[in-house]
């Protein structure tokens, strides 16, 4: 595992919940502008470190192949340039 994959995981449990909760309905307002929080925040690094963060989601999708497609789509769906 490289350095920072921890906190890749981390962020990818955080939106997977968020995600469920905007899905059932529950606090999905909440839910909803916390995923857009984290977006907005993202959204502010630099192209090294959005490359780096990238190279994660790609190192965790590569273990985690029941969920690859949906961590390789996170970059879209939060709106980050490759």
């Amino acid at each position: 595992m490289a350095q920072g994959d921890e906190v890749v995981r981390a962020l990818l449990v955080a939106m997977a919940t968020l995600e469920d909760l905007v899905t059932v309905g529950h606090d999905s307002h909440v839910a909803l502008s916390t995923l857009e929080g984290i977006a907005h925040e993202l959204g502010g690094m630099d192209s090294g470190e959005r490359r780096r963060f990238i190279e994660g989601l790609e190192r965790i999708a590569a273990e985690e192949t029941d969920r690859a497609a949906w961590i390789r789509g996170i970059p879209d769906a939060l709106g980050l340039d490759r």
